[in-house]
């Protein structure tokens, strides 16, 4: 019998579980993993053939209208590990296989079925490079003459200034400005000038009002192609990136062009024309834990290892040469990493080995750049793809080794959208399933990693020695010594600044050697605004969290659903005007940086600083090539990265993630504090690292202060067995939305009276439900929000039995 269905996954946003059947005609030739238009409801949308069949359970299914890749778009390796995503995360199938679609694929339906292209990426063609065609001197002349065509009062005012330096009487300001309103509202609104009795003067540097003066003057073109000029001033720079960096149009570099100001050149790699970085010699553990995992690609059976190595041990090392001979063998290697700030480490020490062989996905990338960069790989152009967590579903062929370094980080567990999938879980099923070899790296592992390693479920790989590179080979270099200060002898003894005596002590002399510093706080912005007199704290206006106070601004935003609003003068509640910052966040420790050290160039990295790739790429650049002494940030600086002019460590407060309200809070605790001190001493200076808490005999921070992971280990497994809590057993959180408090409290009591109807009808499951109670946060965006937990060895039996529905999400596995 012929086959004339096709089971299908919709992308239709739909959280519809399931898939669905449609008919096909014979001239289609359907095979697993081609991408077709459907109808849905009255539109079209996108679906991904999970299967063909002769027979349908479904009385008269609709026709699918076309197929839109000629060729699989996935391989059936793909499509199962889809299927297992969604029954172990109970996601829409849709949404796991969208997971390994081309970024930007279409996710909803369209009411026009031929306004879908083909999703595969055409090929694009040689790209471009920018390259500058005169000369220096030229170019300086060029600049200083360019076109200023543009009428600007403002700019017209800066000038004059400029030209009178005893300054303006305001009549002759205003004159130019267009009025004593326009004067008075432009210097209320600026810093550039003040009023000094009747005249007006620069608040400014001349030569910086000169600049802003032109730059006022000039048309956006006119300032585009000026800020491209400059940019190639450095160097040539491909056309995408160039105009990334400089907002240049097409139509600008054609201007430039035109006006012989710059060269297009194809930028085609020659293949072959970049030699490879050599491998350098390793050490006797390195090279061991090399052997195992070669041993374990070579044996073709599927294996998960873990290789624990201290901070500085040289892991990097073992991955690229764990990679070079999977590629030697003809296989491909994803590598990721917990963050896009250490994306570019990493991109670079593989590129230099394996030029011309890297990809690179994450959600930096701006789409065209991220879907060619999916097209190689899906092309076979390149056989190694780095990136963030969703890298693991890139198209690379042949895959036999999957690197996921720092593989305890919480980053690797997706939260929102579905599916609420944990990458590290996933690899171990590729390992399993695929028969490839994934390599975890941490020196802090988690709990969970340790415990299968420890079960004999994975093999343990361990790098004891911390070592450096040398002309040599390499050496081993001492742990940093690590000094645990308690905040409440040093309240005692009258310290009231957040630097305790000996850290205060350690940089002062760390800056007078012109080392380099390091300062941790996990809290990014300033901190709450508080009433004095009342009491409370501004809070957001759609969720029960207080906001958050961000300068330079100052502003107040929601870190949950980014409310943004100004900072008020009063209380909006009992209009006092006592009303003032509590707590303490990076942006203020930097503050009292300056206020305790002067003028000591300072960068600050956290997620109000750092929004895109780039700017991870550029503060990272700026503290790595010494251009800053001090380095204040937030968790994305204790992960993974190579700082050797840091001598000094200090963590302001370890308590801040120590007192977090979730059963992972002294593992987190433990493993930050380990990665920071593991910035510390990596050059030939050595290093120092100082902890100040309220907490010093807390176990995680004993266990960080000796170096010794196996003794956090020891107490943390032993309270967790107590609770079921993994790796003992396992969880799930149900959580319920509704526009009332009222509605969500009975859905929630309805949902967990039927769950412990069934738990009891299904021994064995779920040892414990506890809940309902208010979600964190309680309200988000104007709904409310109630959760369930279950604990047990297999609460998905339990979650599989019944219908969730509408405002109910599950998160299997949470980490918060």
């Amino acid at each position: 019998m012929s086959e004339r269905y096709a089971e299908v996954a919709v992308l239709s946003g739909s959280p519809q579980r399931a898939v669905f059947t449609y008919a096909t005609r014979p001239d289609m030739a359907l095979r697993r993993g081609m991408s077709v238009i459907v109808p849905w409801r009255s539109q079209w949308a996108i679906g991904i053939v999970l299967a063909v069949t002769a027979e349908s359970e479904v009385a008269g299914p609709r026709l699918i209208e076309r197929v839109l890749d000629r060729r699989p778009l996935l391989t059936s390796d793909q499509l199962d590990l889809a299927v297992w995503i969604s029954d172990r995360y109970l996601a829409p199938v849709a949404s796991c296989v969208q997971l390994f679609l081309p970024p930007g694929t279409p996710s909803r339906p369209r009411r026009s079925a031929g306004s879908f292209r083909p999703l595969v990426p055409a090929r694009p063609a040689i790209p471009k490079r920018l390259v500058l065609s005169i000369t220096e001197e030229r170019l300086r002349r060029v600049v200083a003459d360019w076109p200023q065509s543009k009428r600007s009062r403002p700019g017209d005012l800066l000038a004059a200034l400029c030209d009178r330096k005893e300054g303006l009487v305001a009549d002759e300001a205003a004159r130019l400005l267009g009025g004593r309103k326009a004067l008075d509202s432009w210097l209320a609104g600026s810093a550039l000038a003040v009023r000094d009795g009747d005249s007006i003067i620069l608040a400014i540097e001349q030569e910086d009002a000169r600049a802003i003066a032109a730059s006022l003057r000039r048309t956006a073109s006119e300032r585009r192609q000026l800020e491209l000029l400059r940019l190639l001033t450095d160097g040539p720079l491909d056309e995408v990136t160039a105009r990334r960096r400089s907002a240049a149009t097409r139509a600008d570099i054609d201007t430039l062009e035109h006006a012989g100001y710059l060269l297009r050149q194809d930028d085609a790699p020659v293949p072959g024309s970049v030699a490879p970085t050599p491998s350098p010699e390793l050490t006797g553990e390195q090279q061991s834990a090399v052997d195992e995992i070669i041993q374990s690609l070579e044996s073709d059976d599927g294996s998960a290892l873990l290789l624990h190595g201290v901070t500085g041990s040289g892991k990097t090392e073992v991955y690229l040469a764990a990679a070079e001979r999977a590629l030697a063998s003809g296989g491909g290697v994803i590598v990721l990493v917990p963050e896009i700030a250490l994306a570019p480490q990493t991109i670079a020490r593989f590129a230099a080995r394996f030029p011309g062989q890297v990809a690179v996905r994450h959600s930096g990338l701006a789409r065209a750049e991220a879907r060619e960069q999916w097209r190689q790989v899906y092309a076979g152009e390149k056989r190694i793809l780095v990136g963030a967590r969703s890298a693991l579903f890139g198209p690379v062929k042949n895959l036999a080794l999957v690197i996921i370094d720092e593989e305890h980080e919480w980053t690797y567990k997706q939260t929102d959208p579905q599916p609420r999938y944990h990458a590290v879980t996933i690899a171990r099923e590729m390992a399993r399933e695929r028969r490839l070899v994934t390599l975890l790296g941490s020196a802090t592992p988690s709990v969970v990693s340790m415990a299968e390693a420890r079960a004999g479920r994975s093999s343990l790989l361990r790098l004891t020695q911390r070592v450096q590179s040398g002309a040599d080979g390499p050496r081993v270099i001492p742990q940093p010594i690590i000094d645990v200060v308690d905040l409440r002898e040093e309240l005692a003894a009258g310290v009231r600044s957040v630097f305790g005596r000996e850290l205060d002590a350690a940089i002062s002399e760390a800056l007078s050697r012109d080392e380099q510093v390091l300062l941790f706080l996990n809290r990014r912005g300033m901190s709450a605004l508080v009433c004095r007199a009342c009491g409370e704290a501004i809070g957001c206006s759609r969720c029960s969290i207080a906001l958050t106070l961000h300068r330079p601004g100052p502003y107040l935003q929601c870190h949950e659903c980014g409310e943004r609003q100004p900072a008020p003068a009063r209380c909006p509640l009992c209009l006092d005007e006592r009303i003032g910052a509590m707590s303490f966040g990076t942006a203020q420790l930097e503050a009292e940086v300056r206020r305790r050290w002067g003028d000591v160039p300072i960068t600050r990295w956290d997620r109000d600083t750092a929004s895109s790739a780039d700017s991870h790429e550029a503060l990272l650049a700026e503290f790595a090539d010494r251009r800053s002494r001090v380095l204040i940030g937030t968790q994305m600086i204790a992960k993974g990265l190579d700082l050797p002019s840091v001598t000094v460590a200090g963590v302001v407060n370890a308590d801040l993630s120590l007192r977090e309200s979730d059963y992972l809070a002294a593992e987190r605790t433990f493993q930050l504090l380990s990665q920071v001190a593991g910035r510390s001493g990596r050059g030939a200076l050595g290093g120092r690292v100082i902890i100040q808490t309220y907490s010093p005999d807390h176990f995680a921070v004993v266990a960080t202060a000796a170096h010794d992971y196996d003794a956090f280990y020891t107490a943390e497994t032993h309270l967790r067995r107590m609770l079921d809590y993994p790796p003992f057993g396992r969880m799930a959180r149900i959580t319920v939305t509704r526009s009332s408090i009222a509605e969500a409290d009975a859905e929630a009591e309805r949902m967990v009276h039927e769950l412990s109807s069934l738990r009891d009808r299904t021994p064995g499951s779920v040892a414990r439900i506890l809940g309902p109670a208010p979600a964190s946060p309680a309200r988000r965006r104007n709904q409310w929000r109630r959760q369930a937990l279950l604990i047990g060895d297999d609460p998905l039996t339990l979650l599989r039995q019944v219908e969730l529905g509408r405002g109910w999400s599950v998160d299997v596995d949470p980490l918060d």
